[in-house]
């Protein structure tokens, strides 16, 4: 092509040529392409950390429970209220306003029968019904010797994290959470150190025993 067209394209087709040629942005565009992928794994593994170490907590408060209130020889309110306080103190720098607490002591009879003799929690509705055949978690079941007392601290805790759902709504296997919340569960069972049963004594002067 020749002429005064030829003369202005020419600086057109300079520059088209150097845009094909031009690895300017590649990094950038690679970059914009790659992060997206490497904060929601980043995300996940925060997710996961801080439920590993959450879920440890619990098996210590859990823990500190049975093993507070298994050095006693007489449970009265006050000692129970501190006994919760240690508990929550364990669970430190999470947050305890969601936590369950459950304190109780289970007999189990000449048959090999486990009944709740008393039980507090932290939350109303959460104590075990005094009377009521118990039922051990799955491992723990040996511990059950007749004629013997136990105590047993449980704990439930609704770990929430807003970034679960998120992962999980984009299709990553957190099926454990169910709208952001996995919730923990421990179970300790501590015999009694000093008396073969903890009595507990209510405000009111009742004893179970």
């Amino acid at each position: 092509m020749t002429g005064p067209w030829h003369c202005k394209l020419r600086p057109t087709w300079h520059k088209c040529g150097s845009f094909t040629r031009s690895r300017d942005g590649v990094a950038a565009i690679e970059f914009a392409l790659v992060m997206p992928v490497m904060a929601l794994i980043y995300i996940g593994f925060v997710v996961i950390t801080n439920g590993v170490a959450l879920n440890r907590k619990v098996s210590i408060v859990a823990h500190t429970l049975a093993d507070l209130t298994a050095r006693v020889q007489i449970l009265s309110d006050s000692e129970r209220d501190l006994v919760f306080s240690a508990a929550r103190a364990v669970l430190a720098p999470y947050a305890t306003g969601g936590v369950t607490l459950v304190l109780s002591s289970i007999y189990i009879d000449s048959n090999g029968v486990a009944k709740v003799v008393w039980s507090d929690a932290n939350r109303s509705g959460a104590a075990l019904v005094p009377g009521d055949v118990y039922t051990f978690p799955a491992g723990a079941a040996g511990l059950a010797i007749r004629n013997s007392s136990l105590i047993v601290g449980d704990v439930t805790y609704p770990y929430f994290d807003g970034w679960a759902a998120v992962l999980r709504s984009l299709g990553f296997p957190i099926t454990a959470f169910r709208d952001g919340v996995l919730t923990m569960r421990e179970t300790r069972a501590m015999a009694p150190r000093v008396v073969p049963r903890i009595a507990r004594i209510i405000s009111n002067g009742t004893v179970y025993q």
